[in-house]
C-alpha cells in the first residue's frame, strides 16, 4: 500500500487497485475472509494505515454443474470476446424454477465450452443482461471476465443504447404517452407490472 492511500476504506482501495473484479465480487471476497490485512481478515469499512499489507485470494470458479445441451443458436457475431444471440421468443435465458433445462445458458455452453465467463456464477455463466421468456432479440454473451466486466459498466453507466419494439393488438386511447410509475415483478404471476394498475391473471 502507498503512504498516499492511508486511511482509505478497504473496499474503496480494492475496487481502485483490482479493477478486473467487480464491486460485489469484492465485497463476497472480503465476507468470506479471503481479503487479508497484515494477515488478519477485516471488513469492508476498515481503514487503512501505511505500511500495511493487503493480500486477497481468489478462489477458482466453481465447476458448472449444468450439461450443455445442443440446442441450435442464432449467432449474428461472435470473437474470442464476446458473442451476440438473436435469441427467439419462448427461449428461456438461465435456468430457474421450472426450468432446469433447454435454457440459452444450456445452449452457450454446448457452443462455447469452458470459454464462457464464470462472473454470473454457475447458473449464469457469461449472462451479462437477460431478456424475458417471451421476447425474442439480440443478446450480448461475455466469453471472458474482462469483457463480462465492461459490459456491466457500460450498461450500469448507459452507455449502451438499447431499444425495444412493442405490436399492440386492439384500439389504444392515445397515439403517445408517458408511462410514470414504478414497475416490478408480481408475487403471484411473476408478470413485471406497473404498480398501480390492476394485476393480470395468474398463467395456468
Amino acid at each position: 500500500m502507498e503512504p498516499g492511500e492511508a486511511r482509505l476504506r478497504l473496499d474503496r482501495f480494492l475496487q481502485a487497485r483490482a479493477a478486473d473484479l467487480s464491486r460485489t465480487r469484492l465485497q463476497a471476497l472480503i465476507a468470506a475472509g479471503r481479503v487479508l490485512v497484515d494477515g488478519q481478515p477485516r471488513k469492508a469499512s476498515h481503514r487503512l494505515r501505511a505500511g500495511e499489507n493487503v493480500s486477497v485470494e481468489v478462489p477458482l470458479p466453481a465447476p458448472l454443474a449444468l450439461a450443455p445441451e445442443p440446442i441450435p443458436l442464432d449467432i449474428v457475431y461472435e470473437d474470442p470476446a464476446l458473442l451476440v444471440v438473436n435469441k427467439p421468443a419462448g427461449l428461456v435465458v438461465h435456468p430457474g424454477a421450472g426450468h432446469a433445462s433447454g435454457t440459452l445458458v444450456h445452449a452457450l455452453l454446448a457452443h462455447c465450452g469452458a470459454s464462457l465467463s464464470g462472473i454470473g456464477g454457475t447458473r449464469r455463466p457469461g449472462i451479462v443482461h437477460r431478456l424475458d421468456r417471451g421476447t425474442s432479440g439480440l443478446l450480448v454473451v461475455a466469453k471472458t471476465d474482462r469483457a463480462h466486466l465492461d459490459l456491466a459498466r457500460q450498461l450500469k453507466a448507459r452507455t449502451v443504447e438499447r431499444r425495444y419494439l412493442t405490436l399492440v393488438h386492439g384500439a389504444l386511447p392515445r397515439a403517445q404517452g408517458v408511462v410514470e410509475a414504478a414497475i416490478g415483478r408480481h408475487r403471484a404471476t411473476g408478470c413485471v407490472w406497473r404498480c398501480g394498475r390492476p394485476a393480470p391473471a395468474a398463467r395456468p
